[in-house]
């Protein structure tokens, strides 16, 4: 078979390279310069669009928007002037649905057929043959591309009957991708900009719910100095963010976050230029939010600089854990597997239950203080950590100098410092030590622990971390590991409410979210979050356990953090709004996956059964 391919750009040249080799392949591009290392590798060069239609029985084609492939065929010496019946068309092009289909109308009466196979993976995935390629259209033409297609990488997915689906799934993609950009990058600046170090920041993400392609390759690739740079530039961002928009438009779904996501991304190519590359991108949110991502100063990671030898007790730790709801008890539990714990909580049934599982009982809390050597706590906010510990008949009236306080609250980072000071006059260090991931996470030993204090008290705990999860990065001074909680809950939150914004569009346009949670989690909008959420959404199973209310609160600490540093978080700001929106819509006891109904609300649709 006679394979053309038109449109030699970064990512055309390199699917396009794909097929030497397996196929006769022809060439062109309007500039004849990117024809040529095709041509040195084997390729003939055809001498218009016309010619390359004439010869080739099916066409490939990968522009910068729909616009430019109907000029391409319907224009001056077009390809529509040789194509003739039973021949094909594969448009690549992250284009617009819509206009996709009208052009695929006008070819169907010249007897071409058509097709829609966007890709997602970069030019790196497509020079590897690794890159996800999404397909639709008529089953007897994609059964006829299918074998063009595997050529270019062995990820192909179907993704819908109609041509154009497959473009509406890509718009979808890049709405997550592009917003998993944007919104790691600007509240990391703000850690940043509160003293993270960005190889632990980097480090925690990627072991908690936070994670995502954008954190696994440019912010990890940030930390370690190995970031490749990319070919894609700001203004196709750009083109494809308003696409998705225009989407959400036509079907009826509002682009809340996708508008702001876009919003950045105009300010960076009206300051930046049209040419400005997606690295850029990071210049651009450094210079928003005042900092620097990347700072020599800060460049080891924090958990080498937690491995730093201090010593230790030679005796075992006494162990009190205080605060036993859906969190604590499931972190107490956890560490009751490799030791005996003393524990104290309010609730009378919730201690006889830690009681009948072995566990010492406290009677009061200056009591478990004086038995314990390291005490936990973790409780709904830092005002009642303060309560527990100097409020009255409080820990510190069992306290004695050399005890380390351990707080797993997801708490205020600056009342912890405050605590911090006040027990560091008794002699009594605090560790902040909160963590992602949730009481499942506890329960199977997978959540992640950030945690801030004194180098030698982090030490002197770090058994009692490891017994828990290995998943353990240290941040440095007091309240960082509370700062730390908060950035990874902020990403977090923001890839979820992209998940649902994505989705609601893929459901309005008629994908099927089987397909949205196949394609999605193989591509460049993965996140822990769309792995989580979208393979659950269509049957309406849960996929966390948290409060409405709590994450709200969360959310507010992460707003304040943010307007006391200077960092403008525009997307996670946003976010934290539209969790308001949700808490008061639906109550502050709500699971938070019930956030789904107001993405429903907000767009007319249903997820259950899509």
């Amino acid at each position: 078979m006679h394979i053309g391919y038109v449109g030699l750009g970064a990512m055309g040249g390199a699917l396009a390279r794909r097929l030497l080799g397996q196929h006769r392949l022809t060439v062109w591009d309007l500039n004849g310069s990117a024809a040529l290392p095709l041509q040195a590798l084997g390729a003939s060069v055809a001498p218009s669009a016309r010619e390359l239609a004439r010869a080739c029985d099916v066409v490939l084609l990968c522009l910068p928007r729909s616009a430019d492939v109907r000029t391409l065929l319907f224009g001056p010496d077009g390809l529509a002037a040789g194509l003739g019946a039973g021949k094909m068309v594969i448009d690549q092009t992250s284009g617009v649905p819509g206009e996709t289909r009208d052009i695929a109308d006008q070819l169907a009466a010249l007897g071409v057929a058509m097709i829609d196979a966007p890709v997602s993976g970069g030019t790196v995935g497509a020079a590897a043959g690794t890159i996800t390629i999404m397909i639709s259209g008529a089953d007897g033409d994609c059964g006829r591309a299918l074998p063009i297609l595997t050529s270019i990488s062995p990820n192909v997915f179907r993704v819908g009957h109609r041509v154009g689906d497959a473009q509406a799934m890509k718009l979808v993609n890049n709405l997550m991708s592009f917003g998993s950009r944007v919104a790691t990058l600007e509240v990391v600046a703000m850690g940043r900009k509160l003293g993270l170090p960005l190889a632990a920041i980097a480090d925690a993400i990627n072991r908690g719910p936070a994670r995502s392609r954008t954190s696994r390759s440019t912010l990890q690739g940030l930390a370690d100095g190995t970031l490749v740079a990319s070919t894609f530039t700001l203004s196709m961002m750009l083109k494809d963010l308003g696409q998705a928009i225009q989407l959400g438009m036509e079907c009826g779904v509002p682009t809340t976050l996708t508008n702001i996501v876009r919003g950045i991304v105009q300010v960076g190519v009206n300051t930046l230029g049209d040419n400005a590359q997606l690295d850029d991108l990071v210049g651009l949110i450094e210079g928003m939010a005042g900092t620097h991502l990347v700072d020599p100063a800060h460049s080891t990671s924090g958990a080498s600089e937690a491995a730093a030898p201090v010593a230790t007790d030679a005796k075992p730790l006494r162990v009190g854990y205080v605060g036993l709801g859906a969190m604590g008890g499931a972190l107490a539990r956890r560490m009751m597997l490799t030791r005996k714990l003393m524990v104290f909580d309010a609730r009378r049934e919730v201690v006889q239950a830690f009681a009948a599982e072995g566990a010492d009982v406290a009677t009061d809390l200056p009591g478990l203080a004086r038995e314990c050597d390291v005490i936990f706590t973790c409780l709904p906010t830092s005002a009642v950590v303060q309560e527990v510990i100097f409020g009255k008949a409080g820990l510190a009236e069992g306290l004695s100098r050399g005890k380390v306080i351990v707080d797993q609250t997801t708490g205020d980072p600056t009342m912890t410092r405050l605590m911090a000071t006040e027990l560091a006059r008794l002699g009594v260090a605090l560790v902040d030590a909160p963590v992602t991931g949730g009481p499942r996470g506890a329960v199977a030993g997978t959540i992640t622990i950030m945690a801030g204090g004194p180098a030698p008290a982090f030490a002197r705990v770090k058994p009692v971390f490891e017994s828990v999860s290995p998943n353990l990065v240290y941040f440095g001074p007091a309240g960082n590991g509370h700062v730390a909680k908060l950035v990874s809950n902020a990403v977090s939150t923001c890839h979820v409410l992209l998940v649902y914004e994505g989705a609601s569009i893929a459901v309005k346009s008629g994908l099927r979210l089987a397909d949205v949670a196949q394609v999605i989690n193989s591509g460049g909008g993965w996140s822990a979050a769309s792995e989580r959420i979208l393979p659950a959404l269509s049957e309406g199973k849960a996929t966390a356990d948290f409060q409405m209310q709590l994450m709200v609160k969360d959310l507010k600490l992460v707003g304040r953090l943010a307007i006391e540093c200077g960092a403008p978080i525009l997307v996670a700001r946003t976010v934290s709004s539209l969790y308001e929106t949700g808490m008061h819509r639906l109550g502050g006891t709500a699971n938070i996956d019930a956030m789904a109904k107001l993405f429903e609300s907000m767009g007319g649709l249903t997820f259950a059964g899509s």
